[in-house]
This record gives C-alpha cells, sequence and structure tokens, in this order.
C-alpha cells in the first residue's frame, strides 16, 4: 500500500503491544507474510524484554492490584494454564490466548525462575507469530482464488 519501510516499522512497533494486533495490521498494509513474521516476532520480543526489566516494579503492582481488587478472568485463565501446564504452558499457550504482555505480566508474578519463563516465552513468540502468519497468508490466498 504505502512506503514498505514504514509499513514495516509500524509492524514492528505495533508488535511491542502484541501479535494479535501486528498480523492483522501486516496484512492490511498488504507485507510479505516474511517481514509480518519478523517483526511481529521481534516486535513482541521487545515489548516482554522491556517488561522483563522492570520486572519488579510490575511484580509488586499487580500484587498489590489483586490484594485490593480480586483475580479478573485474564488472570484466572492464566493460573489455570499455569497449574496445568507450568512455566512452559504457561509461556508457549499464554502468549496465543492472552497476548506477550499480559503473559510476561503475569508470569513475573507467578513464576520463580524467571530468566526460563522469559525463553519460553520468546519460543511462544517466534511459534505462534509463525503459525499465525501462514494461516493469515493461507486465507489470504484462499480468498483470492476462490471467492
Amino acid at each position: 500500500m504505502g512506503n514498505l519501510s514504514l509499513d514495516i516499522i509500524t509492524i514492528f512497533l505495533v508488535g511491542i503491544t502484541g501479535m494479535w494486533k501486528a498480523i492483522p495490521l501486516g496484512f492490511f498494509l498488504e507485507v510479505s507474510p516474511f517481514y509480518i513474521f519478523l517483526m511481529t516476532s521481534l516486535g513482541s520480543i521487545l515489548g516482554i524484554l522491556i517488561l522483563f526489566f522492570f520486572g519488579n516494579k510490575i511484580r509488586s503492582f499487580i500484587l498489590n492490584r489483586r490484594l485490593k481488587k480480586g483475580k479478573s478472568k485474564k488472570e484466572e485463565r492464566v493460573l489455570k494454564l499455569f497449574d496445568r501446564y507450568g512455566l512452559i504452558g504457561l509461556g508457549i499457550f499464554g502468549t496465543l490466548i492472552i497476548g506477550p504482555p499480559m503473559t510476561m505480566i503475569l508470569g513475573l508474578a507467578l513464576v520463580q525462575k524467571q530468566k526460563h519463563f522469559l525463553y519460553w516465552t520468546m519460543t511462544g513468540i517466534v511459534v505462534w507469530s509463525l503459525v499465525l502468519t501462514i494461516l493469515g497468508s493461507l486465507g489470504i490466498e484462499f480468498i483470492t482464488r476462490f471467492v
């Protein structure tokens, strides 16, 4: 649609806030699926790295909020996921279900081995960015051919 460099930077910046926003945006901007995958993954990874390095402040904020408010529906989903699949499951499946930023925030409050959790969350980002980009690309291909 527009300037490719600007489109790629936009996908990266939106990717910082999550995959579910960046991937559709990439297809809307008609960017190559490779760049959509790459920029979404890199943006989401940067987003969780920022959260990871400010983790202690975030952790105390969440714990204080939880004491005052109680658990939200997203937090309850994450807790069930964590109880059922542990650190790896939360890192990989949480990125798909509730998005990388929320997974990292809640994971920092739940997980003892935070560096391991960071690794599995990054793995989830790359896997799901790839899968969702492929599915989006196949869906667009199907629509343009058969509809």
